[in-house]
């Protein structure tokens, strides 16, 4: 009796689609990326300083040049305050549309910032770090403005603020941004590139400017009511779908899309398993189609990130893709 039970719930698994051999199941068959399925296609990687990892880059299309920011390893130092244990070496490069490094600014033992940001402001580029935004000239790279950037637990205080508990911090830290406020002659909610959050943008006499952060929802609310909100300009061709993670990209007469998201399976990931996906990929560049994967698969990031203003190419004929810390150029 057992075994014909086992036997009837073999047969209805069977009939319904449990272990159907006809089943339409979405494979991964395609190239890991940066190889591609078409060899018409060139993929170059741009080649970098030993130890350096890309983690962002400016596409200006007007200037037909690229803007890229690396770092090298991370690491801790013994810096007293919280914010400055984490050190790294920046390096700042500013390339052409064929790769070629026109010019390089190196940034030595700066303190760490999970994320950076690039645009162009007028004729200088802004190179915006947790610590400090820097605007450079674009013909010279010279440094032509520093920024402060303050937070609730770094910013000026006759108070040592590594002391204090964050509760204390916020007691000081308010008082002293609306007395910034009241002196500041031009004030604007500046929103970061790819959805990096708002700050407060603060033009003091003399041209002095400084950045000072909004706490939550409500403040940004609030403060763009106020003061009103400028963003860097971005490609308008970026439509993302959070429903199912897929995105497409459209530049000109160039088009990078995901086309599907294919299981992989699972993967331990100590202590657990964690489901596992690989990304399908088209790109339509010179008439040319190239289709490739990516996958979170060993720690490898799921995406390929693109310009952050959303830009695929600096002269039309070229598109720049990231990914795993390594910047691509594709012609």
């Amino acid at each position: 009796m057992k075994h014909f039970a086992l036997l009837l719930l073999w047969l209805i698994s069977a009939l319904f689609g449990c272990n159907n051999r006809n089943s339409k199941k979405l494979k991964q068959d395609l190239p890991w990326f940066p190889n591609t399925d078409n060899p018409a296609v060139q993929v170059m990687e741009i080649p970098l300083d030993s130890g350096y990892t890309v983690q962002t880059f400016f596409v200006s299309p007007e200037r037909k040049e690229v803007y890229v920011v690396a770092h090298t390893k991370v690491q801790q130092s013994g810096d007293y305050k919280l914010e400055d244990r984490f050190r790294t070496d920046y390096l700042l490069l500013h390339l052409d549309a064929k790769g070629q490094v026109l010019q390089r600014v190196e940034l030595p033992e700066s303190r760490y910032s999970y994320s950076s940001y690039l645009w162009l402001e007028h004729q200088n580029l802004v190179f915006y770090l947790d610590d400090k935004v820097r605007l450079y000239d674009v013909e010279s790279m010279k440094i032509t403005e520093e920024i402060p950037c303050y937070v609730q637990h770094d910013f000026p205080s006759n108070k040592n603020l590594v002391e204090l508990f964050p509760e204390e911090q916020l007691e000081l830290y308010l008082p002293a941004r609306e007395k910034a406020l009241k002196k500041s002659v031009s004030t604007r909610v500046l929103s970061l590139p790819s959805g990096g959050g708002v700050v407060l943008l603060l033009e003091m006499a003399k041209q002095k400017r400084t950045v000072w952060s909004i706490l939550d929802s409500l403040e940004v609310d609030q403060f763009t009511r106020k003061y009103g909100q400028i963003e860097p300009p971005a490609n308008p061709g970026w439509n993302y779908d959070s429903e199912t993670g897929l995105f497409r990209l459209e530049d000109g007469n160039m088009v990078l899309e995901t086309t599907k998201k294919v299981s992989m399976g699972t993967q331990l990931d100590y202590p657990n398993y964690k489901s596992r996906s690989a990304m399908q990929y088209e790109l339509l560049i010179g008439g040319k189609k190239a289709h490739f994967a990516t996958t979170d698969r060993f720690r490898y990031p799921l995406y390929v990130f693109c310009a952050q203003n959303d830009y695929l190419s600096a002269s039309g004929t070229e598109a720049w893709i990231a990914y795993d810390g390594k910047l691509y150029r594709l012609e």
